[in-house]
């Protein structure tokens, strides 16, 4: 499928919309009747930018609310978000969910954002694994498998999407390690766009990745400013020949911080300064 990314005006009918909100992630997902699903929620100081991208859509009910796992950059904004533009909650503005999906909360980081993912979303609450399956009106969402060993960092523990909206599939592996999310991409079969691990680092992608996946464009989301250089340079390197679109880059002249990434960047690569839409036909 040729895809075709739209980086300004009003995003309308079906499709993908990355949101940018700095290191962390967050996308919100329009299936062709309107139904809405949230994957991630970014950091807590970046939950007006996904308040933004839900008035662009006019969304006030979200009908599922997927978090891949429990780092603060997936997770810290929901609370924010459901309370609405007037950041009261319980107010008229707040955003309903029907319900999240999550890995889990067994293990979970002792911090304030998981406190906070926990109290607003209460009973509404379901634990996700490999296997379930999420379907309505032209947007299905299933869970594939990850490897995930018994005893695991919070990355590993994460949760693999592999989606279909309109005309359009994408895996979202979270920040699946490498070997993770090939097992994923396996599962998943062939897409045309892959939501690279966690925000382009070197441990998420790899040529098993790839070849599984096969994508058309790979989409990256990291923050302009973080101190890890996401995404790598060596993951730039490897997805030479391939498009692909960033949301948020480290420095990458020859004096700044990542200077690596001033030579690893190819023709087919982009920096998109703000949002990316990506509408999904039919």
């Amino acid at each position: 499928m040729l895809l075709a990314a739209s980086l300004g005006g009003s995003p309308s009918g079906p499709g993908l919309h990355f949101v940018d909100v700095g290191q962390g992630s967050a996308l919100l997902m329009i299936g062709p009747e309107g139904h809405a699903v949230m994957v991630d929620s970014g950091p807590p100081g970046a939950a007006e930018a996904v308040i933004h991208a839900l008035d662009e859509h006019a969304i006030v009910r979200i009908d599922l609310w997927i978090h891949t796992h429990f780092d603060a950059d997936h997770v810290g904004g929901v609370a924010r978000v459901i309370a609405g533009s007037d950041g009261v909650a319980g107010s008229a503005d707040d955003i309903e969910v029907e319900v999240f999906w999550d890995r889990d909360l067994d293990a979970a980081p002792d911090t304030q954002a998981v406190a906070a993912y926990r109290e607003v979303a209460g009973d509404r609450r379901r634990v996700a694994a490999p296997g379930d399956r999420w379907e309505i009106s032209g947007l299905a969402i299933g869970l594939v498998d990850t490897g995930a060993p018994e005893i695991a960092a919070e990355n590993s523990r994460g949760l693999a999407l592999c989606v279909e909206v309109g005309g359009l599939r994408l895996l979202a592996p979270g920040d699946l390690p490498a070997a993770q999310a090939a097992v994923s991409a396996a599962a998943c079969g062939q897409v045309d766009l892959l939501w690279a691990a966690h925000h382009g680092g070197a441990d998420g992608t790899s040529e098993a990745v790839l070849a599984a996946a096969d994508p058309a464009l790979v989409v990256i989301s990291a923050g302009r400013d973080n101190p890890y250089c996401h995404p790598a340079a060596v993951t730039m390197a490897r997805l030479r020949g391939r498009a692909v679109w960033i949301t948020g880059l480290a420095g990458a002249g020859p004096l700044a911080a990542c200077p690596p990434l001033a030579t690893s960047f190819a023709e087919q690569h982009r920096v998109v300064s703000g949002d990316l839409w990506l509408p999904a036909g039919p």
